[in-house]
Parts: C-alpha cells; structure tokens; sequence
C-alpha cells in the first residue's frame, strides 16, 4: 500500500495549485503550512467536528481530517477552499432558470471534463482514493471519496445532492424543483435508473443480497464518513498494516464509541500486538454485551487467554 510522504514534502496543494500557470485552479492561494500534527491531536479534532446531530457533521472537514491522520501535515483549510472555489466556479455557469439536467451538464463538464476527475478502476485499491486531498491533488478516486466531494461541489452552487450509499457502491441523488436524478460520480455522473442501481448491488453481492428500496434512501454525512473510514480500515487490514488499521478503529470508536464490533476488532487487534490489558478492556465489554454473537466463543476464549497472560484471575 502507499505510505505517507515525508514530512518535507508539501501536502497543502500549493505545490500542486502552482505547478503550472495555465492549472484550472490557479488563483486560489493555499494557506500558509500548518503545524505538523500528531495523531492525537487529529483524533480529537475529528471527534470535535463528527459531535453532535449525525446529518449536521461537516463531511468535507470530517475525510480532510480522516487524510491528516496519514498525512500530519495537511493544510486542512486549503483543501476546504479549493473545494469552495470549484462550486464557486460551478454556481457562476449555471443559469438561474436552468433545469436540473442543464445544472448536471455543467457541473459533468467541470468536474469531469474539464479539471478530469474520475473513478480509480486501475488501481482500485489504492487507499490514496478516499483521502480526500489525494482526491482532489490526483483528480482520481473512488464511490465514496468521489461522491464527498461530487456533492460538496454541487452544494456550494445550490444544487442538493444527497449521498446513497449502497451494498457495494456509492452514488448520489439530486433533488430539484423538477425531481430527482440518480448519478454515479465514480462514472462521470452518469444517470441512474433505479434497475440500473440494483445491478450495481448484484454486481458485487449477486443475488443473495436482495435489493430493498430503502438501498436508495440517502445516509447521514456520519454515516459517509464511516463508510470512508471502514474502506481504510478493511484495506489496510487486508495488507497487513496493523497500524494504520488501529487510527481508522480509534477513528470509529470516536464517531460510535459503544459500536462493539469495532470494540472487539480493536481488542484483537492489540491482542496480536502484545497490548494485552487494552485488549483485555475492549474484549470484556463484547463478551459482557454480545452474549449471542456467532463469535462469542472466540472471543470468550481470547478473554481467557488473556486473564492468564495478564495474571487476570478467570471469572
């Protein structure tokens, strides 16, 4: 998987922004360099900005955070406004009469063709696809990622695009005076029927996962922002990063600090990194509140394990 780079190298977009003079987003200045941060600093950031009501979490500022956790020195504000200038740009092309489809064509031929963002199908697995500022610095991405800032862009010219977060895949719906509009941000904003978003969930599931048409309901800024988180977490547990897997658990746990599913991932987690009374904390609290998970036994087994490794007395 691809690491951070080195904390001499810009990661505030400026380098980017100025690298050449006729740049689609020359003109916006970046912010002057922020103090390198570390994790825990970012994490209380993060918990500050996903408080509060779940549709009220400022989904921009909550995934920049999400990317300073891998990059410490991420000029979270820079990105903020390169994202506020794009909508900015969208919202000055659009005419005030325009239908909703006119306002989409705009923004396809901004978004997409103009400044070329698109889905990453080469290298899906990436993980630099959902930070976001690697987003916006490489123009390439993947459902979730490109469905924050598609909707970020649209918002900040007017236009109400909701996230839809089916089994599989990420897309959005615009909702006009003139109704509604399914699109795929990962596939150029293509437009969606409601068949064509139950292929996409058979696509990955086949049919064993029934499509329901609550698939199509859209899903709080918080619940985004897991599911961005829980696409970290899954691939950098897949490749064997156990450290930058146990940010994306604390990450979790502080949007839902009683989700005992990651409560017990964490505790596993620090179980195999030798972190045993933590691990012990986390895996009681799972025994003592999922008495009837499929894994109880598992888990209960680990607890005993560790009790003895910790000179716990077995309860």
């Amino acid at each position: 998987m691809a690491r951070a780079r080195g904390a001499n190298d810009r990661r505030d977009g400026s380098d980017y922004l100025h690298r050449a003079e006729d740049h689609p987003l020359r003109g916006i200045h970046a912010c002057p360099d922020t103090p390198v941060t570390n994790f825990d600093e970012t994490l209380e950031r993060f918990r500050l900005a996903v408080a509060g009501p779940a549709e009220g979490v400022p989904t921009v500022r909550a995934a920049l955070l999400v990317a300073q956790t891998e990059y410490p020195d991420l000029d979270v504000i820079s990105y903020e406004r390169q994202i506020a200038a794009l909508g900015e740009r969208l919202e000055a092309r659009i005419h005030p009469s325009a239908d909703t489809r006119s306002q989409l064509a705009e923004a396809h031929a901004l978004l997409f063709a103009e400044y070329g963002f698109r889905g990453n199908e080469e290298e899906y697995s990436d993980p630099r696809n959902l930070y976001l500022n690697e987003v916006i610095d490489r123009r390439l991405g993947i459902p979730v990622s490109m469905a924050i800032l598609y909707s970020a862009v649209l918002a900040r010219a007017a236009i109400r695009a909701s996230v839809i977060g089916l089994p599989g895949h990420v897309v959005t719906r615009i909702d006009g005076s003139d109704g509604s509009i399914l699109t795929d941000p990962y596939r150029g904003g293509v437009e969606l029927t409601t068949e064509q978003c139950r292929k996409l969930v058979q696509d990955v599931y086949g049919r064993r996962t029934p499509f329901r048409e609550h698939f199509l309901d859209a899903i709080t800024p918080r619940q985004v922002i897991q599911r961005l988180i829980h696409n970290l977490k899954a691939g950098y547990l897949q490749h064997g990063d156990e450290e930058r897997a146990a940010r994306m658990m604390e990450l979790l746990l502080a949007m839902y600090p009683w989700d005992l599913d990651e409560l017990r991932d964490r505790g596993m987690l620090r179980e195999r990194v030798g972190e045993y009374r933590p691990a012990l904390d986390d895996l009681e609290l799972y025994v003592r509140y999922r008495g009837d998970a499929r894994d109880i036994e598992t888990v209960s087994e680990a607890v005993r394990s560790l009790r003895r490794h910790t000179g716990m007395p077995e309860r």
